[in-house]
C-alpha cells in the first residue's frame, strides 16, 4: 500500500513525462497485485481456520493439468535461465476426480517459491509418479517439486507450513512473500487426505514431496475438461458485442464508472441501476430482448443482488424472467459462486475485475 500511494503521489507531479508515468503505473500495478495476493491469502486462511473450505472434485486429466502448469511458468523460468521440466511419464492412469483449482493452487504456490528462491541458471523440476493401482477404483500419486535454490535451515524447515513464518536471512529478506502460501498448501493437502513433506538444506536446494489418493474415472470420454474445450471453441464464435445491451447494477459510483468504461470499450451498450430494486423495476418495465443480460453486484443497499435475482426469476413475463444474470462481485469464494447459482444467476465475475475472465464469462453466458 505504501508503494501504491507513493507512486501515485509521484505520478501527480506536473513535470512528469509519459515514459515516467508509464513506469509509475507499472509499479502501481505490480504493487496492487501483491496487495491483492496478500488479501486473498489472509481471507483464504480465515476460511480454512473457520472450516469453510470444501473440496469440489471434478473429472480432470492429471497429465494435462501438469502440462498447463508447465506452460504457465515456462516463459518466466526461461527468462531467468532456469532449467525447468515437468515429467508425467510415470503416470499410468491420468484421468481422475479431484479439485483441480485446489491442486493448481498447491502447484502454483510450490513453483512460485521454487522460482523466487532459485538463482539464475538453476534448475526446477516437477515429477509425477503413480505409486499403485487399487482395486476399489482409487490410485495413489506422488508429486515432487524440486529446485536447486538457496534451501532452508533445519530449524525453518520444521515450521515452514506455519502461517506467517518466513526464513530470517539476508538472502530471503529482499524477496516478497506473504508467509501464508505454505500454510495454505498444507491445509489443502490435509483436506485432500494427503501428505506433504520437505527435504532441504542451506545451499542444497529444496524438494517438496506430496502424496495423494484420487478416485479414477470410469471412462475418459465424459471428462469435464473435454467439455471445457468444447465451450472454449464455442466462445470463439461469440457475436459482436456492439449489438448487445447490458444492465449494470452497482451501488458504488466509482465501480460503475470503471465497469462502464471496460464494457463500453468491448462494444456493449450500457444502462445502469444503483440497487437491486431499481434493477428489478428496469427489467420489469423493459421490452422482451431489450437487455441481453444483467450484471449484478451483490452487496447493495435497498435490495441486494441475490434478492433482486430471485425477484427477476419470478416475474410474470416468462421471457423477462429468463434474462441472463451474471454476478459481478467481490464475493468470490466457492460458496458465493454456488449461492449465485442457487438464486438463478448464470455466471460469476469476481472483483477486482480481470478483463480476460470477464470477456470469457460474457461470451459463455451470451452464447448459451
Amino acid at each position: 500500500m505504501n508503494a501504491i500511494i507513493g507512486y501515485i503521489n509521484l505520478a501527480e507531479r506536473d513535470e512528469n513525462r509519459e515514459k515516467e508515468l508509464r513506469e509509475y503505473l507499472a509499479k502501481i500495478k505490480t504493487s496492487s497485485h501483491h496487495l491483492l495476493a496478500l488479501i486473498n491469502d489472509v481471507l483464504e486462511m480465515s476460511r480454512i481456520e473457520s472450516g469453510k473450505m470444501d473440496l469440489e472434485p471434478i473429472a480432470v486429466d492429471l497429465k494435462k493439468t501438469l502440462g498447463e502448469v508447465r506452460d504457465m511458468f515456462s516463459t518466466q523460468m526461461e527468462e531467468k535461465k532456469i532449467d525447468f521440466s515437468v515429467d508425467t511419464s510415470h503416470i499410468r492412469s491420468s484421468r481422475v476426480y479431484c479439485d483441480k483449482n485446489r491442486l493448481n493452487r498447491v502447484l502454483l504456490n510450490l513453483l512460485s517459491n521454487a522460482y523466487k528462491f532459485t538463482p539464475e541458471g538453476g534448475t526446477v523440476s516437477v515429477t509425477a509418479w503413480q505409486i499403485d493401482d487399487e482395486a476399489d477404483g482409487y490410485a495413489k500419486y506422488e508429486l515432487r517439486v524440486a529446485d536447486s535454490g538457496i534451501g532452508m535451515t533445519e530449524e525453518f524447515a520444521r515450521k515452514v507450513f506455519e502461517a506467517f513464518e518466513r526464513e530470517r536471512t539476508s538472502t530471503v529478506s529482499g524477496i516478497q512473500g506473504t508467509g501464508l502460501g505454505m500454510a495454505i498448501t498444507k491445509s489443502i493437502i490435509d483436506l485432500m487426505g494427503g501428505t506433504i513433506e520437505v527435504n532441504t538444506a542451506p545451499d542444497c536446494g529444496t524438494e517438496f514431496v506430496i502424496r495423494l489418493r484420487f478416485e479414477l474415472q470410469d471412462g475418459a470420454d465424459d471428462s469435464s475438461e473435454t467439455k471445457e474445450e468444447e465451450h472454449r471453441e464455442q466462445k470463439e464464435l461469440a457475436p459482436d458485442f456492439s449489438t448487445m445491451r447490458l444492465l449494470l447494477v452497482e451501488d458504488m459510483e466509482i465501480n460503475r464508472e470503471i465497469a462502464t468504461m471496460l464494457l463500453t470499450n468491448l462494444g456493449f451498450m450500457i444502462e445502469t441501476a444503483e440497487n437491486g430494486r431499481e434493477a428489478v423495476e428496469k427489467v420489469e418495465e423493459s421490452a422482451s430482448g431489450y437487455y441481453d443480460a444483467v450484471l449484478m453486484d451483490i452487496q447493495m443497499p435497498v435490495m441486494d443482488g441475490y434478492e433482486a435475482a430471485e425477484r427477476i426469476r419470478h416475474l410474470d413475463d416468462s421471457e423477462l424472467s429468463q434474462i441472463p444474470i451474471i454476478a459481478m462481485t467481490a464475493n468470490a469464494f466457492s460458496e458465493d459462486v454456488k449461492k449465485a447459482q442457487d438464486v438463478g444467476m448464470n455466471g460469476h465475475i469476481a472483483k477486482p475485475i480481470d478483463v480476460n475472465n470477464m470477456i470469457n464469462t460474457l461470451k459463455d453466458v451470451l452464447t448459451q
